[in-house]
């Protein structure tokens, strides 16, 4: 017999403005204390430093986490120039400086374009990448070797709001797997000097922005004194995957995808994955679509969170109508 798990079982996503000073693990250990969620997880860490959009993901929607990773994001960030740190940010320590270089609007055109696209970066040596399943981190403390290789990253977009005599204020849109620190060391090299990253902030994660974040202090202590705020701020369970086209399921042919069965009669569309809904109410999960025309199952909900006839209820649940943001 399985084993019961324990915690309150609670699907959906919650979108959390992450303070400076603590790690994303922390955060999601401390909401998950508050909420007693059964599980909770995040859609890609923000370093302690940086601060923004942290999508939290409850229960059933860690199925669709990976479309959180794998999303585009846009930073705000300031690069410091003039030292380097160990760990390419301001948490680090300084491990070189050099002089700063002359700033002016030309100049800081001409290095960013020479950012912009895709181009090779190399990873930080600090960082949570694992080499032997270790963290590279902690190879780096026990001074093992760690075997680096740049890869390739997308800047969509980067430009500059504002700057000083030694500093320079950025707006980045980038692919995953981009590391703004790296950027910014990368620019004070550009620049002929050294650089390093004094503040981060995420302000949008896959479409979910800074003004859909709930700080975190104030939501933990909103959850704290009324159990059923959780309710209010929690996004549907399909949150992460809005950007995907809907096809809508009678409850027969619901049922027989959760239970891995193909479902026939639909006309063929060329769509690698689409998002499927009871009556285009109803969230069941991920479906696919082979030649000829037999829709299978991808990724689904438990019959109980999908809210599907015969099901129990699973507590506060994010699915729902589909997701328009």
């Amino acid at each position: 017999m399985a084993r019961r798990k324990k915690g309150i079982p609670i699907d959906g996503v919650l979108v959390v403005d992450k303070p400076s000073g603590l790690s994303s693990n922390r955060v999601v250990q401390r909401v998950k204390s508050l909420t007693r969620a059964q599980k909770v997880g995040h859609t890609g860490a923000l370093d302690p430093m940086a601060t923004g959009v942290l999508p939290l993901v409850f229960g059933e929607a860690s199925k669709f986490s990976q479309f959180g990773l794998d999303a585009d994001k846009q930073y705000l960030g300031r690069i410091q120039f003039g030292a380097a740190t160990d760990t390419l940010d301001a948490d680090g320590e300084m491990t070189e400086t050099a002089d700063i270089p002359a700033l002016n609007e030309a100049a800081i055109e001409t290095v960013l374009q020479g950012f912009r696209g895709p181009h090779m970066q190399l990873p930080p040596l600090i960082s949570a990448l694992k080499q032997d399943g270790q963290p590279w981190y902690k190879l780096a403390r026990q001074g093992v070797a760690v075997e680096r290789t740049p890869r390739e990253v997308m800047i969509h977009e980067l430009s500059f709001s504002a700057f000083g005599t030694d500093w320079l204020d950025v707006f980045v849109r980038c692919s995953k797997g981009t590391y703004i620190r790296t950027l910014a060391a990368d620019i004070g090299r550009a620049f002929g000097s050294v650089a390093h990253l004094s503040q981060l902030r995420r302000v949008d994660a896959g479409g979910l922005q800074i003004d859909q974040a709930h700080p975190l202090e104030a939501l933990l202590e909103r959850l704290s004194e009324d159990s059923s705020a959780l309710e209010q701020v929690l996004r549907p369970v399909d949150t992460l995957i809005a950007h995907l086209p809907v096809v809508s399921l009678s409850e027969s042919d619901c049922m027989t995808l959760i239970h891995g069965q193909k479902v026939a009669g639909h006309p063929v569309v060329e769509c690698d994955t689409m998002r499927a809904y009871f009556e285009s109410q109803r969230f069941i999960g991920l479906v696919q679509q082979d030649e000829s025309g037999h829709l299978l199952a991808k990724r689904m909900l438990t019959p109980a969170a999908a809210g599907m006839r015969g099901s129990s209820d699973s507590g506060p649940s994010g699915s729902g109508m589909p997701s328009k943001e």
